[in-house]
């Protein structure tokens, strides 16, 4: 069985948009950050300041990238950087403005107005700051020469790798249909007692989904489940996909329950009386107390992709398999 992988498709107009949004985003943030840098005493705090700053900008990338039906993680990953690159830029054309005391700001701006983002000004700006420094690690011991030039390019791919982090994660496992031009929106999850090494999951992989029917249902309470995500659009039949995905629950460091998710696959592409079957059987399945129905032994070919039979071939319980 096959897996969606997106098109490519990069509608110009989606495009311009998403860097144009990115882009003020981005210069928004990287303005704040460039004046909240110089307050802010803990030099770890400002990195992860800039982490913040790329991954707003990425995630307003990536959201105008769903608006404007992008299909291309590369496309989406590359508006990102640009993006990133013009909000680092504002921040550099601010630093002047950010090392003046703040009440002789209004008289500086007067003066100065725009041109310290002109290229050859924020040039002789970095050789000052080179040369002498702007800040330190510690009281009186200013960061200054190559180890300050490590420490902007350090600053800078943060941003930019937030940024196109942030981004691509928008759309990367996102299913659009091509026929109707939209992107395929998620069913309620099923979720099924286990830990993702069990048979089921491998014959799941495969096309085989009738050992769902006899798979125990779980509530999500469980320390371990598997969940079941059904994509299926809304306007055709054609665009139907199934995530796997393992998760279990465990305790940090700190006494806080987390939840640990890994997929097993993503997107498996189904078709319309697949998707009836997985939620034929999920309505079958027992609950995790429950003791599993039968399946006749004629039941393995009800799930093959030319099937034309929607639910499965349940045989009646036998006396000593009997609920009771």
């Amino acid at each position: 069985m096959q897996v969606y992988r997106h098109s490519g498709a990069t509608p110009l107009i989606g495009a311009v948009k998403a860097l144009l949004a990115g882009s003020l985003a981005a210069i928004g943030l990287g303005v704040v950050y460039c004046f909240s840098f110089y307050y802010v005493p803990y030099v770890y705090l400002n990195f992860v300041m800039a982490v913040c700053v790329g991954a707003g900008a990425g995630y307003v990338v990536g959201q105008t990238a769903i608006h404007g039906k992008i299909r291309n993680v590369n496309a989406v990953g590359g508006i990102a950087l640009l993006a990133a690159l013009a909000g680092i830029y504002a921040e550099w054309g601010t630093t002047i403005y950010a090392l003046y005391p703040a009440a002789e700001l209004p008289q500086f701006f007067a003066k100065a107005g725009l041109k310290p983002f002109l290229p050859q000004n924020i040039v002789v700006l970095m050789a000052e700051l080179f040369a002498r420094g702007s800040w330190g690690l510690a009281a009186n011991a200013m960061v200054t020469g190559w180890p300050l030039v490590a420490l902007w390019l350090v600053e800078a791919g943060l941003i930019l790798a937030a940024a196109v982090g942030a981004a691509t994660l928008r759309i990367a496992d996102r299913p659009f249909c091509e026929r109707c031009q939209e992107w395929v929106g998620g069913l309620t999850p099923h979720v099924y007692v286990g830990d993702g090494t069990e048979p089921v999951w491998t014959e799941v992989q495969r096309g085989i989904f009738e050992s769902l029917a006899l798979t125990p249902r779980a509530d999500g309470t469980e320390p371990t489940y598997v969940k079941l995500t059904l994509r299926v659009c809304d306007g055709c039949s054609e665009s139907n996909y199934l995530t796997i995905t393992t998760c279990r629950k465990y305790v940090d460091g700190h006494g806080h329950q987390q939840l640990q998710q890994r997929d097993l696959i993503k997107n498996l592409i189904l078709t319309s009386t697949q998707v009836e079957i997985v939620q034929a059987a999920n309505i079958i399945a027992p609950s995790a107390l429950e003791v599993p129905l039968a399946l006749s032994p004629s039941a393995g070919n009800w799930t093959m992709q030319d099937s034309t039979r929607a639910t499965a071939p349940i045989a009646p319980p036998t006396p000593a398999n009997a609920r009771s």
